[in-house]
């Protein structure tokens, strides 16, 4: 699924989608050449803040940086990729990763959260 939600969602050349992936738009996505997503992978380009005290949170702000994704990363099944990442060329996120920070270049990443485990 491709769901924009006001945002704007670019995706590269010769890019895969497996099927169960979902990618949001609200502060925009930006997906490189060559980018490998898994299935059941979900892109959140948005994040709710807390709420003052007393209120619920469906009344909290909302953060909405975006997600830059380089080209030629490769993301295994089920990773999620939240708001505010950036993740460098030719790098990899081994599946079921929660991605929160940014990853750098040809490097591999695992784990909740993410941690990185090597560089290629």
């Amino acid at each position: 699924m491709i769901l924009t939600h006001g945002g704007n969602i670019l995706i590269g050349d010769n890019c895969s989608l497996n099927p169960f992936s979902i990618i949001y738009g609200h502060g925009g996505v930006r997906i490189g050449n060559g980018v490998r997503i898994a299935a059941n992978t979900a892109i959140i380009p948005a994040n709710r803040v807390s709420a003052s005290e007393g209120l619920p949170l469906s009344h909290s702000g909302v953060t909405a940086r975006g997600v830059e994704i380089g080209d030629g990363v490769w993301l295994g099944a089920g990773v999620r990729i939240l708001d505010g990442v950036r993740i460098g060329r030719h790098a990899v996120v081994g599946a079921a990763s929660v991605v929160t920070k940014a990853v750098a270049a040809n490097s591999t990443v695992v784990g909740i959260p993410a941690r990185s485990i090597e560089r290629r």
